[in-house]
């Protein structure tokens, strides 16, 4: 009984310090997770920078979307009044020109990113390339000539995903754990939508939120297989046995 009670004690501890070590990784990974989105954010700043600047205009859309394009990014748009006109690269994105502010899929989350002048994102959605994506729609707001504010239109990134979570994505699975992203599908919203993961069977997780513009994000991590180390138990039981024995 009392080697039972031992062996149920090194197990319990062992399986405390796994799950500890665990929730510090999924901060990590999550701080990875949380830089490389904000690089799709810096990105719509960087355009309504310009367009301040510009008064409205930008001058080389194409070039100045190429310079800031990388592997992650699907696209980079331009929706001057709610509307999309200008997308880089153009080819195979033409359908993608739409009245963001009536759409019937994208409305609602843009007239609350135009209302509330806040950054927001939203997917996954099917991308036609292949894969599944993730818009950041920032609002941009402009002075007219008598100081009055007006909504100028969205500066927007459509990330693909799990490519923008991939350097974050291999070190865990090299490191031997299983993960989920999950994000609320909106910010009225307390359900969360999945947007990656590894295995659809994680076991009892740990789990890290962060906010990014107005959702929640959800980050899960468990190691594969499960938390019990069954081989220090194993040797725990034995060594445990033999002294009993002895």
């Amino acid at each position: 009984g009392v080697l039972c009670v031992v062996i149920y004690k090194i197990s319990y501890t062992n399986q405390e310090r796994i799950r500890d070590k665990a929730a510090l990784n999924a901060v990590s990974y999550a701080d990875r997770m949380i830089a490389d989105l904000n690089n799709g954010i810096t990105i719509t700043k960087s355009l309504e920078q310009i367009i301040i600047s510009e008064n409205g205009q930008i001058e080389h859309f194409e070039k100045v979307a190429e310079n800031m394009m990388t592997d992650s990014i699907q696209s980079i748009q331009l929706a001057p009044g709610g509307v999309v006109t200008d997308i880089y690269p153009s080819e195979g994105n033409e359908t993608g020109k739409i009245d963001l502010l009536h759409d019937k899929d994208r409305g609602k989350i843009s007239c609350y990113a135009r209302d509330n002048h806040t950054i927001i994102t939203q997917g996954p959605f099917k991308l036609k390339q292949g894969g599944s994506g993730i818009a950041v729609r920032n609002p941009i707001f402009l002075k007219d000539e008598n100081g009055l504010e007006y909504f100028w239109g969205f500066t927007i990134v459509v990330l693909r995903v799990p490519d923008i979570f991939s350097d974050a994505v291999s070190a865990l699975s090299s490191f031997g754990y299983e993960y989920r992203i999950s994000k609320t599908d909106a910010p009225w919203s307390d359900t969360y939508n999945i947007i990656s993961q590894s295995n659809d069977s994680l076991i009892n997780p740990v789990s890290y939120t962060f906010t990014i513009g107005e959702e929640e994000w959800m980050f899960e991590v468990a190691p594969q297989g499960g938390w019990r180390n069954n081989l220090l138990i194993a040797k725990t039981s034995v060594i445990l046995i033999a002294n009993v024995i002895l």
